[in-house]
């Protein structure tokens, strides 16, 4: 057992995915978060999210480092879909039709998607029909993910190994550090290896904002992941959810929009555009003028996605007192994409920490 106590402040994803590779490694591990899994805030992203892989480019060193940690979280979840599949987790073909692309593009291997499994280019009579608009077509080997199921696995995990969780609404390190504490005083003196801040937009980041969402789960059943990125920058997405979870569409991407009301104009474009683009996915006994469009609704929600300017803060400050503060947040929509190849870097960041044993804890920066 490593020495010392790594406290995770955020149970979303990132959090979750760092206690259970953690834990793995022989560190103590305890997360301090307002939302649990099972909960279902609408500013706890993770819930809420589709939760699929999709290639990104790779043409800048920030790109290049998100593909690396795309990469590492691919073949773990590709694992976890073969030997634990009550994890939520499934390989699936995946689909996305592009109205401004062209193929020669995607063949670069800086664009991000030729290196993939099962990658090709689709011909013109693979596309949707009554759709002239796609002017190119793309399929690979994709995950999916159960995203509730999957966050309730991860903490079962976390658990068998040793990691325990305090339900708490902290507003700062400082005072997760002094919860934690508090908590082990009767119990004596006990050592802070690192404090890892996964929480979403992070506390007071000025570059950290919400992207609101707006989507639909369903229980029609989709075989495939499959989007249409149109012209305009929106985007249709079709997201099965293994394990009886219906399936996800939408949806909206709405930055800096705090709103909780539920759109019913959004609620019928993204019914009409999904009923388009897989018309098999609609039930055909539903008349056309029925409000739903053929469409089961489970639930129409809206989650706000922790956004931030710069994109993923992924680095290690070293407060006033030497204690570390490593910051794994503000991964935008890539949460469930990057997550374990960003637990592995703050698990070689905690592994790399020197303890100052005994001495006092500050978690205040410089």
């Amino acid at each position: 057992m490593s020495e010392g106590q790594v406290i995770i402040v955020g149970a979303g994803v990132l959090g979750l995915s760092c206690a259970v590779q953690l834990s793995r490694s022989g560190h103590s591990v305890t997360v301090i978060a307002r939302d649990l899994p099972g909960d279902s805030h609408i500013d706890y992203a993770s819930p809420w999210a589709g939760a699929h892989f999709r290639p990104s480019p790779a043409k800048t060193p920030a790109e290049q480092l998100e593909q690396q940690l795309m990469r590492d979280t691919y073949n773990e979840l590709e694992v976890l879909a073969q030997e634990q599949p009550e994890s939520g987790v499934k390989i699936v073909p995946a689909i996305e039709y592009f109205d401004a692309a062209h193929a020669d593009s995607f063949l670069a291997t800086e664009n991000g998607y030729v290196d993939w499994p099962d990658f090709r280019i689709l011909e013109s009579e693979e596309y949707p029909a009554h759709h002239e608009s796609i002017q190119l077509g793309v399929t690979y080997r994709s995950w999916v993910l159960n995203s509730p199921v999957y966050l309730q696995w991860c903490q079962r995990q976390g658990e068998k190994q040793g990691v325990r969780f305090v339900r708490a609404n902290v507003t700062s390190m400082e005072e997760a550090v002094s919860l934690f504490q508090d908590k082990h005083r009767q119990g004596g003196a006990s050592n802070i290896r690192a404090v890892v801040n996964a929480t979403g937009r992070g506390f007071d980041d000025p570059n950290s904002y919400p992207s609101r969402g707006q989507f639909i789960i369903v229980s029609n059943q989709c075989d495939n992941t499959i989007s249409h990125h149109w012209a305009d920058g929106s985007s249709t997405v079709i997201i099965p959810r293994p394990l009886g979870g219906g399936t996800v569409i939408g949806g909206t991407k709405e930055p800096n929009n705090w709103s909780e009301d539920i759109s019913s104009a959004a609620t019928d474009t993204i019914l009409k555009r999904v009923g388009q683009l897989c018309p098999e996915l609609v039930n055909q006994e539903t008349t056309a003028t029925d409000d739903t469009h053929g469409f089961d609704i489970r639930e129409v929600y809206i989650a706000r996605r922790p956004m931030r300017r710069g994109g993923l803060r992924l680095e290690q400050e070293n407060t006033s007192q030497g204690t570390p503060l490593i910051h794994c947040y503000g991964a935008g929509p890539s949460g469930f994409k990057i997550s374990w190849g960003v637990a592995k870097k703050v698990e070689l960041m905690v592994s790399n920490v020197q303890m100052l044993v005994n001495d006092p804890v500050d978690v205040s920066p410089d």
